[in-house]
């Protein structure tokens, strides 16, 4: 009977992520032994490229912001509390690919909210053109 309760919780996580997330967590593994040619005509040209022992790496950024309003509503107000707050919100990714041999080696991703939360989702959106389509 315990395993019912740990599945819910588990179906509840697994809608929290957007389909952008799931396809960061695939590119890990995906895109390993991806050519460089590859990579490039998938993620374009990459922000910045170094050097490192040997290992080429080519780094992609993205950010995104939205600005939104929060109202309170009618159910637990006092009249100090009600109103709108407006706020921006931040999100960032730094994917890396590490290649060696013209392949792609690893992959590293960055990435966070304004409030400090992890987020993949603009990771998803540097690599979805990458990341083989699944049924």
């Amino acid at each position: 009977m315990q395993k019912i309760p740990a599945l819910i919780a588990l179906l509840f996580l697994a809608a929290c992520t957007s389909p952008l997330e799931h396809v960061a967590e695939r590119a890990r593994s995906e895109m390993i032994g991806m050519t460089e040619g590859q990579l490039k005509a998938c993620a374009g040209e990459p922000t910045a490229t170094n050097l490192e022992n040997g290992t080429v790496l080519w780094s992609y950024f993205r950010e995104t912001s939205r600005s939104a309003v929060a109202i309170s509503g009618d159910i637990g107000y006092t009249p100090t509390n009600r109103g709108e707050t407006n706020y921006d919100y931040f999100r960032y990714c730094e994917a890396t690919f590490a290649l060696q041999g013209g392949r792609v080696r690893s992959v590293e991703f960055r990435g966070r909210t304004a409030t400090g939360r992890e987020i993949m989702e603009p990771c998803g959106a540097i690599v979805e053109r990458c990341v083989a389509a699944k049924p």
